[in-house]
């Protein structure tokens, strides 16, 4: 790494940004300003939205989940409803189109003309219906009080008396249902249960008469005592048996009912949810970890009920066995829901979906613990089958009946308590929502809503016009202040020049010695003098053209002459020479460029311009400057000037644009660089820089044209200067830019 690549980046001060913004004010008032005027435009012409709101209240107490339905068949307790469902459900499909027919949107949105036109067109009634509730359902906003259980449901459109309409029409139909919703689900379960009973009692019918007949032709009426308890432990896993099967239909039945409760979306996304989860579902049968899982239940369950035969409920052994079941069906559960997850990867499910597909988890779950109960009780049963096989026929023959009856009646019964529940909680179904405030016509627009626009509009455009001042400013790679020009030449700053108003002599030094301006250049010819030390020969140069070097360079001669030194100011810039231009002589026919070429004496170009300073102009503009300067006699004429003069200022070309300064710049004794702020750019210094060490160039340092307070914090100053009745004033000095 160069040594001046790790000076390329500093931390931004609020100085700079200060003197940023200062440079380019009109930029940004610029920008700021015309993006508050296109905001005024937009709201003059932007058409006015109303919004009409009604506020419903939503009971946690009724049923109508599919979750509160299941759970309090099982553990009689409510579970309540996601507001987030709630949400969902006022913006479905069914909704909107009820409300498009109840309030024949069709006929007040579209004209008669404008209907015959898209009809025509191929459109038929119910793409215009689809693409309304397209655009109704954005019209839509449903937000919950927080903590509550109320919502308000906001409906906008230009048209106030059709948004309030809208609003009470939405809440009346979401109202609606919730009650068709729930009594739905109720009524599965009722169904399901009433198909069960008469089954039920045509079994249990049958095996009572068997009974019946099997003792009056055997005459045999009671078991013995081991056939009696060998009944009671069938009976009772039966039993336990049966109940579980119950369970395990009711919890499909509840995946079903979700499964009706994703089609009433009806939608893309829905279907994409039914797709994963009916994959999922399928792949329970056939996932490794979840066989794995049940038989391992199976198998802890059978262990328990050896134990608990054995020993009492606190025992250590018992309580571990326990302990061990529950986090094998942990295990069940986190199963079931890693496959969900997997699966659905990828997916964005709205608040609806996801408490669906919570329900539909938590029922998988539930279902695969209860299989592997049941093939646990379906073994523990099986022991005692075998045990039965070994008694006598008779006697076998009079316990299954028996159990089969004592299994059926029980079964009856529990079908019964079920069924009564269910015509109960199906009676007292209702819509859980209550219009608490209904909407009513809005007076005054909230879309465009003028003040916040235009505050907006205003923040925008000032965070718009800063964005385009940093960009400005990034894409700007010219050195803009004195702090930048020595931080990237890495060169002494031996001189600074402020911005001179109103110039007219170009030989300033000479015309207004007294002057700030002049101070500041004879300080700059003082520092050159001391830099150069014994050194006589010393090049002018700048990065880019009008940088100001030939002006500098004049003055500098003058300010050296004027102290006494004998100097002489020679126009080695054979592409574009100014010096006799600046000191206002006229142009000889013959110059510095004849006397390397051995066409003249060079006494004979040498022209004075005042006591102890003397200069030599171009002369012959060459073709070819290069093949001037790389001729030896350039050697030859520095060392018949060092006989005459104590200071040889050489006036050279821009360094960047030609390689003049290169070809010459070793043979002296220095070279200063003069930088304009605002002109010269970055890499361009860089490159002068390392191309002139490379030739190995003695850079001597740096002169800054035309500092000022935007850029230079050196130049902050105040100076005095008196007027014409000799009063002392004082006043900031101010500069063009």
């Amino acid at each position: 790494m160069s040594e001046l690549e790790g000076s390329d980046y500093r931390e931004l001060t609020l100085e700079d940004i200060f003197r940023m913004f200062k440079k380019r004010l009109s930029l940004f008032i610029s920008i700021t300003l015309a993006v508050v005027v296109v905001t005024g435009i937009y709201l003059v012409f932007a058409t006015p939205i109303y919004e009409a709101s009604v506020t419903i209240k939503v009971d946690p107490t009724s049923q109508s989940s599919v979750s509160d339905l299941f759970t309090n068949s099982l553990t009689g307790s409510s579970i309540s409803r996601d507001i987030s469902t709630e949400v969902e459900l006022i913006k479905s499909r069914t909704n909107i189109e009820e409300i498009i027919a109840e309030l024949d949107l069709v006929n007040r949105v579209y004209s008669s003309e404008a209907r015959e036109r898209l009809i025509s067109e191929g459109y038929t009634e119910k793409d215009l219906v689809m693409s309304l509730t397209r655009s109704i359902s954005n019209m839509i906003t449903v937000s919950p009080v927080k903590d509550t259980r109320i919502v308000k449901v906001s409906v906008q459109n230009k048209d106030p008396v059709l948004a309030r309409d809208m609003a009470n029409t939405l809440a009346m139909v979401y109202n609606k249902k919730l009650a068709e919703l729930s009594k739905r689900d109720l009524t599965r379960k009722r169904e399901f249960i009433e198909a069960q009973i008469p089954l039920l009692e045509k079994d249990l019918k049958e095996s009572t008469d068997m009974m019946k007949n099997f003792k009056e032709e055997t005459g045999i009426y009671v078991l013995d005592k081991h056939s009696d308890l060998l009944f009671q432990m069938l009976s009772s896993y039966d039993r336990q048996y049966n109940e579980l099967k119950i369970s395990a239909e009711e919890k499909k039945a509840e995946i079903q009912t979700y499964q009706g409760m994703l089609d009433d979306f009806n939608g893309t996304d829905s279907r994409d949810v039914k797709s994963m989860w009916i994959q999922t579902s399928e792949s329970f049968s056939v996932n490794p970890v979840l066989t794995s899982l049940r038989q391992s239940l199976s198998k802890l369950q059978v262990e328990l009920a050896a134990l608990q035969e054995q020993y009492p409920l606190t025992d250590q052994r018992v309580k571990s066995k326990i302990t061990e079941i529950s986090k094998t069906e942990s295990l069940i559960a986190d199963e079931v829901k890693r496959e969900f997850i997997t699966s659905g990867q990828g997916m964005t499910l709205n608040p609806a979906y996801q408490q669906i597909l919570t329900g539909v988890i938590t029922a998988e779950a539930d279902l695969q613990i209860l299989e592997a109960s049941i093939n646990a009780v379906a073994d523990m049963r099986e022991q005692y089958q075998i045990e039965l096989r070994s008694l006598p026929l008779k006697e076998q023959q009079l316990l299954d009946l028996q159990r089969q009856i004592t299994v059926k009646e029980s079964l009856y019964t529990l079908l019964l308590e079920r069924l009564e529940e269910a015509k109960i909680s199906e009676a007292a179904v209702v819509g859980n929502a209550a219009i608490v405030d209904p909407a009513t016509i809005p007076q005054t627009a909230v879309k465009p809503n003028k003040r916040l626009s235009l505050a907006i509009g205003a923040v925008l455009g000032i965070f718009l016009g800063m964005l385009m001042v940093f960009l400005a400013e990034y894409l700007d790679k010219t050195l803009k202040t004195e702090e930048e020009i020595e931080r990237f030449s890495r060169q002494p700053i031996i001189g600074r020049i402020p911005t001179i108003e109103g110039i007219r002599e170009e030989m300033y030094v000479e015309k207004s010695p007294t002057a700030p301006s002049a101070e500041s250049m004879k300080l700059a010819a003082s520092n050159l003098s001391f830099t150069m030390g014994d050194g006589k020969t010393v090049a002018v140069t700048s990065v880019l053209p009008t940088e100001g070097k030939s002006f500098v360079i004049a003055n500098l001669a003058y300010s050296m002459a004027s102290s006494g030194q004998r100097v002489i100011l020679v126009d080695f810039d054979m592409r574009r020479p100014r010096v006799e231009k600046i000191l206002k002589s006229t142009k000889k026919q013959y110059g510095v460029t004849d006397v390397v070429m051995g066409k003249v004496e060079l006494e004979s170009v040498i022209e004075r311009y005042t006591d102890n300073m003397d200069f030599i102009g171009v002369g012959t503009v060459p073709p070819n400057p290069t093949i001037v300067l790389s001729s030896k006699n350039i050697d030859v004429l520095l060392e018949k000037l060092k006989e005459k003069y104590d200071r040889i200022l050489i006036d050279m070309p821009p360094a960047v644009v030609t390689s003049d300064v290169s070809l010459v710049g070793n043979k002296l004794d220095g070279i200063v660089l003069v930088v304009k702020p605002g002109r010269a750019i970055r890499d361009g210094l860089r490159i002068v820089i390392d191309n002139l060490k490379t030739v190995g160039v003695r850079i001597l340092g740096v002169i800054v044209n035309g500092v000022d307070e935007k850029n230079s914090s050196y130049y902050y100053h105040y100076y005095y200067y008196y007027n014409e009745e000799g009063k002392k004033k004082k006043r900031r000095t101010r500069k063009n830019k």
